[in-house]
C-alpha cells in the first residue's frame, strides 16, 4: 500500500522518518537525512562534547536523532581516533600521522571563521591543509549510529584497517536522502508490505533536530558545557540546544484517508544515551521555527497540521483521480535524465547542465538532486547513496525544471583541484525518482590554498596545520621569502629536511614542546610581519 508522508522542516535539520506498529515495535525505516545516514556524524571519533563548526569532523552527535536510532534496534560498531597516543584523544589536533585526505568534512574553524564562513563563503579554508583522522573501532563497544559510508580511497599507514569495512557496515543506504532545503512542504512515500496491512492502525513517527537551538530553558555555554581544547581553544563553536522532537500519526493503511497532527508527542534525551521519549512539557519552544516549531505548521489539499500521513488504501496502483488533491499520485517509473554535462565555474563550484525527458503531461518536477563524491569510481544508481546529496536552491539553477528543456544547476561547496565524480537525478511531484546519471571532472585549483599542509615541524610542533602560529610562518613564506631567491633556497632546503624531523617530533610529546620553544620566537616575528592575515 503506497502513504505519503509530508512535512514542512526549518533549514538544516537533522530529520528521520519510519513506521511502527500499534504496539511500539519497529516496523520499518522511510528515510534519515545523510549527515546521519551516510556521513556519520553520530558515530565518530572524539568526544560527544566537543564544539563544532561548519562541516565540523570530529565528536560524535549522539543525541542528533535517538528515539529513531533505539527504535531501530540497530547497533553498530563506536569508533575512536586511529592515534594511539592518550593524549591526543581529547583533541581536535596532533593526528597528522594517522590522518588521511577529507573528502567532505573541514578543518574546525574559529568563531569568526565560522561566522563568515557557514553563512557567507561555504567554503574550507585552505581544505589542501587538512586531512582527518577516520577512527579505527572500540572492541566490543557499539552505537546505535552507523559510521560514514562515503569513503572510497585510503591511504595505507594512515588509515586503520577498520576505516576500509565502514562502507560494509553502514545499511542505511536504501533509506539516505539529502538535507531538505527547508522552509517549503516536503513529501516522502514508502510502501506498506502487504504483510504489514492486515495487522491493524501503524503508526508513522518523524524526528527532528536542530544543532545550536537554545532556549531560557535549554541555555549553554562554550566552556561550562563543551569541551574545550586547551591546545587549540580558539576552534569551535557551540553547539548542544534543545533536544530532538518526534512527531507521531496513527493511519489505517487499509484505508484511503488522510491523519495529520500539529501537536508534537514528544522529545529525545539530549546525549541520546536511551531512546526514552519525554512528554511534552513548557521547556520545549512552540514558535519561531524553534524546538517543537522545527516542523512548520502548513496547509495542504484542506488539511491543516504539522505532520501528514495519508494512506492510498486498497486502491494503490488503480488510476489516480485528476483534482490533485489526495490520492492524485501513483508510482511511476521516470525516464533517466539526458545530455548530462559537467562544467567547472571556480574552484569550488561546478554547473550541471541536462535535460529532464518529456513526461506525462500532469506530471512536473519538483526537485533535482545532485550527487558528488572524490575519486574515479563512477557514479551510478546503486552506488549514490554513498555519495553527497545536495538539493540545490532555485537561485542556484537556471529556472524552473521544464521536462524536454535545456537547464543546468550549480553545485557548490567543493574542495579545489579534487576529481569529483557528479551525478544527477530528478523527482517528480509524487515523489519518484529517476535512475542517477553521472559524469567526472576536476575542480580547478584553489588560488589561495598551500598544498604543503602535513608533516613539517611547526605542523609536528603546533599540532595541525591550521593553528595561528602555522599559519602565520605560512603567511610570511608566502609575503617574504618566496619573493626572493635566497628566500626560495632556505624554503626549497626546508621543505627536503624537515619531514623526517617533523616525523620524529610528532611522535613524541616532549619533542613536541621542545620545538615549541624553539620555534615561538620565530612564529611571534611572523606574526608581527603578517599582521592583516
Amino acid at each position: 500500500m503506497l502513504v505519503e508522508l509530508h512535512f514542512k522542516p526549518v533549514p538544516k535539520a537533522q530529520i528521520a522518518v519510519w513506521i511502527e506498529d500499534a504496539d511500539g515495535n519497529f516496523v520499518q525505516d522511510v528515510m534519515v537525512t545523510q549527515a546521519t545516514g551516510s556521513l556519520g556524524i553520530g558515530n565518530r571519533p572524539g568526544r560527544w562534547d566537543f564544539l563544532s563548526s561548519w562541516r565540523f569532523p570530529y565528536g560524535p552527535r549522539t543525541g542528533v536523532l535517538p528515539v529513531w536510532g533505539h527504535a531501530r534496534g540497530r547497533t553498530y560498531p563506536q569508533l575512536t581516533f586511529h592515534d594511539d597516543d592518550p593524549a591526543d584523544q581529547e583533541s581536535l589536533g596532533w593526528h597528522e600521522n594517522t590522518s588521511s585526505p577529507e573528502p567532505y568534512f573541514c578543518r574546525p574553524l574559529s568563531e569568526a571563521e565560522n561566522d563568515t564562513i557557514s553563512t557567507d563563503t561555504m567554503t574550507c579554508p585552505s581544505p589542501a591543509t587538512f586531512q582527518s583522522d577516520k577512527g579505527k573501532f572500540v572492541p566490543g563497544a557499539t552505537t546505535i549510529y552507523p559510521p560514514r559510508n562515503d569513503l572510497t580511497e585510503y591511504e595505507e599507514g594512515h588509515d586503520h584497517p577498520d576505516a576500509y569495512t565502514l562502507s560494509e557496515v553502514n545499511d542505511l543506504d536504501a533509506i539516505t536522502s539529502a538535507t531538505p532545503m527547508g522552509d517549503r512542504p516536503e513529501l516522502v512515500t514508502t510502501v506498506i508490505p502487504a504483510s504489514l496491512v492486515g495487522q491493524g492502525p501503524l503508526v508513522a513517527k518523524i524526528e527532528i533536530n536542530l544543532e545550536h537551538d537554545e532556549n531560557p530553558d535549554w541555555d549553554f555555554s562554550r566552556s561550562g558545557d563543551h569541551y574545550v581544547d586547551p591546545r587549540l581553544e580558539n576552534y569551535g563553536v557551540e553547539y548542544l540546544g534543545q533536544p530532538s522532537v518526534v512527531y507521531a500519526v496513527t493511519f489505517d493503511p487499509e484505508q484511503a484517508a488522510f491523519a495529520g497532527t500539529d501537536a508534537y508527542a514528544g522529545y529525545g534525551e539530549l546525549d541520546g544515551t536511551s531512546g526514552q521519549l519525554y512528554p511534552p512539557d513548557a521547556s520545549i519552544s512552540t514558535d519561531g521555527g524553534s524546538g517543537a516549531d522545527r516542523l512548520l505548521l502548513y496547509t495542504l489539499n484542506g488539511e491543516t497540521f504539522r505532520f501528514g500521513v495519508y494512506s492510498h488504501g486498497p486502491g494503490t496502483g488503480q488510476t489516480p483521480p485528476d483534482d490533485g488533491g489526495w490520492g492524485a499520485c501513483s508510482i511511476a517509473a521516470l525516464p533517466d535524465p539526458q545530455d548530462l554535462e559537467l562544467e567547472a565555474i571556480d574552484f569550488d563550484t561546478v554547473r550541471v547542465h541536462f535535460t529532464v525527458p518529456p513526461l506525462d503531461e500532469t506530471d512536473g518536477v519538483r526537485d533535482v538532486t545532485l550527487y558528488y563524491r572524490v575519486g574515479d569510481t563512477p557514479l551510478t544508481t546503486a552506488n549514490a547513496a554513498s555519495a553527497v546529496q545536495k538539493v540545490p536552491p532555485p537561485e542556484l539553477c537556471s529556472g524552473d525544471i521544464v521536462p524536454g528543456e535545456r537547464a543546468w544547476c550549480d553545485l557548490t561547496e567543493l574542495f579545489g583541484n579534487y576529481d569529483y565524480q557528479i551525478g544527477l537525478a530528478y523527482e517528480d511531484e509524487c515523489g519518484n525518482v529517476s535512475n542517477v546519471v553521472g559524469d567526472s571532472i576536476r575542480t580547478p585549483a584553489q588560488q589561495f590554498a598551500q598544498v604543503e599542509g602535513l608533516c613539517f615541524v611547526a605542523t609536528a610542533a603546533w599540532g595541525a596545520p591550521w593553528a595561528g602560529r602555522v599559519q602565520a610562518l605560512r603567511w610570511f613564506r608566502d609575503l617574504y621569502l618566496e619573493s626572493n631567491a635566497i628566500g626560495m633556497a632556505f624554503v626549497g632546503f626546508y621543505y627536503y629536511a624537515s619531514p623526517p624531523l617533523a616525523r620524529a617530533i610528532a611522535a613524541h610529546p616532549l619533542l613536541r614542546a621542545v620545538a615549541r620553544v624553539v620555534l615561538a620566537p620565530l612564529t611571534d616575528i611572523a606574526r608581527v610581519a603578517t599582521p592583516r592575515h
